[in-house]
């Protein structure tokens, strides 16, 4: 083979490793698709394992807020909550009284999202609470509850609180929804 011949097939194979390598290189890749990991069920905190504590109370400009509201774990293995807890006031008699959730963030930070909460034995989810004073309503009057019942996100069963707490809202008079109760969701204390 001759000195011409051997630069031909040196120049050759360059071109096809060149191109091979640029082959790899434009070729596109396939993307892991992302994945979700669910919570077991198993994990998810029963309601026989948590206990619930009032939190500090505060009012201010017409407004009640309670900051601290905590599910308590009180079993001896760890679980989890994530998202809002629900609420249900109660009056001396049993009866349920209108209460209307609406999310928030927290007082923390007001744009915060729900998130998953782990809790080690002993260890609290806390959230917020806000809600309308009389203020603003004039004569009008919404009911006062005995107790509020606390729904664990994820639960049926309630924890009760025996409570009294009387929460306005709607903005005006015209306008009065009784039992406007604003909760945050879940966050480590």
């Amino acid at each position: 083979m001759n000195k011409k011949t051997k630069l031909i097939i040196a120049i050759a194979g360059i071109f096809l490793l060149s191109a091979c390598s640029n082959t790899a290189k434009t070729t596109p890749t396939a993307t892991p698709t992302p994945s979700t990991t669910e919570t077991p069920a198993s994990l998810t905190c029963d309601t026989s394992q948590l206990s619930i504590q009032l939190g500090a109370q505060d009012a201010a400009m017409g407004s009640r807020g309670v900051t601290g509201m905590s599910f308590v774990n009180i079993s001896a293995k760890s679980c989890t909550l994530e998202g809002y807890p629900n609420l249900q006031m109660f009056d001396s008699t049993g009866k349920a009284l209108p209460t209307h959730v609406l999310h928030f963030g927290s007082f923390a930070e007001p744009s915060a999202p729900a998130g998953l909460v782990t809790l080690a034995p002993g260890a609290k989810a806390s959230f917020d609470l806000l809600y309308a004073a009389q203020t603003g309503y004039g004569n009008a009057y919404c009911p006062t509850s005995s107790k509020v019942a606390f729904t664990p996100p994820g639960s049926k069963v309630a924890l009760t609180l025996i409570w009294k707490i009387q929460p306005y809202g709607g903005g005006s008079i015209q306008k009065l929804s009784c039992g406007e109760i604003k909760v945050s969701p879940l966050y480590v204390p």
